[in-house]
């Protein structure tokens, strides 16, 4: 009578054999675990290792014993009991109270890219010549002087750097002189003297210019178009839900924004960036949520 061959199962093995007549000694397997690690790949009793997948499927085991033709149970993985959320459940994060649209508006710091610095200096030097008539309503256009042309034997006392708010704190990013209180810092006096910088508030032409948003995760990003633009004469105010934006560029262009802000934005962590061909001003989000399809009210 013919006994039917079975397979062993011991690892590395994989040979047949009948039970009738298992020697001790014929079966050659592995009697460790296969470990595969940074690309090498080796039995943990034995000291080979290879690169080659077909390579290690050929390893000769290490140790000898009888065949085993009893399959190894597999272990049944636990069901895991799956929990239903109901949508009462489910809460919406909290939202913050919406802050009142009066309150005061601070200027946002600025940067200057160097490309329009560069522009702006080319600019001074080829208008350098060109007479202007002045009115006795004209105005000084430096940050923190604000005399007006019937003023003019008295110095330019202005601030050459950017406002900054951060953690409560209000001041010049040219002064080291720091205060919480939003009238003593306008009231701050300049830090450095040059000429001034008149120009007749009746000569701007109010005109429109393109522009567009964009949001991310924390951030909402209102970016005007306009060429040639004179930063210091710019005017972009905002509170946690309004902005004001006065742009002037060009010939005495003028360019007016001024809206209510569908979410809520930190003032403090805002800041506007000015360039050759556009004002971007980031406004940093209050509460991370996304604003409406249009980011004004």
């Amino acid at each position: 009578m013919t006994m039917v061959e079975v397979n062993c199962y011991n690892k590395g093995c994989g040979k047949k054999f009948d039970p009738s007549s298992n020697e001790s000694e014929e079966c050659v397997y592995h009697s460790g675990e296969p470990v595969f690690h940074d690309v090498y790949k080796y039995w943990s009793c034995c000291d080979k290792k290879t690169t080659d997948f077909t390579e290690f499927l050929n390893i000769k085991g290490c140790c000898r014993s009888k065949h085993n033709g009893e399959k190894p149970a597999v272990e049944e993985k636990k069901s895991e009991e799956k929990v239903q959320i109901q949508p009462s459940d489910i809460k919406p994060p909290e939202r913050m109270v919406r802050p009142s649209e009066s309150e005061p508006l601070v200027p946002l710091p600025s940067i200057i890219s160097p490309s329009l610095q560069k522009l702006l200096k080319n600019l001074q030097i080829s208008e350098g010549s060109v007479d202007v008539e002045l009115t006795k309503d004209a105005i000084c256009q430096r940050k923190g002087c604000g005399k007006s042309k019937s003023e003019e034997d008295q110095p330019c006392i202005y601030h050459p750097g950017s406002p900054i708010f951060h953690e409560g704190l209000k001041f010049w990013s040219c002064c080291k002189k720091r205060t919480t209180d939003f009238n003593e810092f306008l009231a701050q006096k300049g830090c450095e003297k040059g000429s001034h910088a008149w120009a007749n508030p009746n000569e701007k032409k109010v005109v429109e210019c393109r522009h567009d948003w964009h949001q991310t995760g924390d951030q909402v990003n209102f970016t005007v178009y306009a060429k040639k633009v004179h930063p210091d004469r710019c005017l972009i105010r905002c509170n946690p839900v309004k902005l004001e934006v006065e742009i002037v560029f060009g010939d005495n262009q003028v360019f007016n924004f001024n809206k209510v802000l569908a979410g809520i934005i930190d003032p403090e962590k805002s800041k506007v960036t000015f360039s050759t061909a556009k004002v971007e001003v980031s406004m940093r989000k209050a509460e991370f949520v996304a604003w409406p399809s249009t980011f004004v009210l």
